[in-house]
């Protein structure tokens, strides 16, 4: 953010929405103290079912400043899938798109908060006149846990595997030796962010880098939208 505020941080094929790093900075800055205001706290965890879009960004660097541990939830889950990982994760926050709310809400776990993009409740979120953004996320040690990748559950009940900021600093610093971005280079985020894969090439890597992402809600326009956008870094996964 202070390196290339004005530069394009992320974006929508065709530029339908478009925004620097500065805006990026300011959107996670606000909506920290929203959810702060909710209750959301270091050692808290945080849950998204969403599409590739902004808006998952936004609200996990937000979370993540919090110190909050947070995860995504495949769109193809059942509400049984939904209530396991809910329940062994202890969420009490959830986001997530209109289409995904009756699946959560069929899982029947109490939260907290259920915050649904399209009814505006990202855009409601306002920190507290006492929040104190500098002290939040200066309180986040490297050895906190930032997020959780549930695996398939193809062996038993999916297990939450624990990744700390520092490990996946760690992780950027040796694919960085081989598979180098940087401020200027271009990706398009188009797998699940359940997946590892999507996280960490889509993600934190082009967070830490300067990276630019374009969010594609709709895998199978992936062709079209490389096209667009000819990207400079492309990774996927075996499907």
């Amino acid at each position: 953010v202070a390196a290339y505020p004005d530069d394009v941080a992320l974006r929508t094929p065709a530029g339908r929405t478009s925004l620097t790093w500065a805006q990026y900075g300011a959107e996670v800055r606000r909506i920290a103290g929203g959810l702060a205001a909710l209750g959301l706290r270091r050692g808290d965890t945080f849950a998204a079912m969403l599409t590739n879009r902004p808006e998952f960004h936004l609200t996990e660097v937000a979370a993540s400043h919090l110190g909050a541990t947070t995860y995504s939830i495949y769109q193809t889950s059942s509400p049984e899938q939904v209530e396991y990982l809910l329940t062994h994760a202890d969420s009490r926050i959830v986001v997530c798109e209109k289409q995904f709310a009756g699946q959560i809400e069929a899982a029947g776990v109490p939260l907290d908060h259920l915050l649904i993009i399209e009814d505006g409740d990202l855009d409601r979120l306002q920190p507290a006149p006492d929040f104190d953004f500098e002290a939040a996320w200066r309180a986040v040690q490297p050895d906190d846990l930032l997020c959780l990748i549930y695996t398939s559950g193809t062996t038993g009940p999916p297990k939450g595997v624990e990744h700390t900021h520092r490990g996946w600093l760690r992780l950027i610093d040796a694919v960085s030796s081989v598979w180098p971005m940087e401020a200027g280079d271009t990706a398009i985020s188009y797998l699940p962010a359940s997946h590892s894969g999507d996280r960490f090439y889509r993600h934190y890597y082009p967070i830490v880098r300067g990276g630019q992402v374009t969010c594609l809600d709709d895998p199978a326009r992936l062709l079209e939208v490389i096209a667009e956008v000819h990207p400079t870094t492309f990774a996927a996964v075996p499907r």
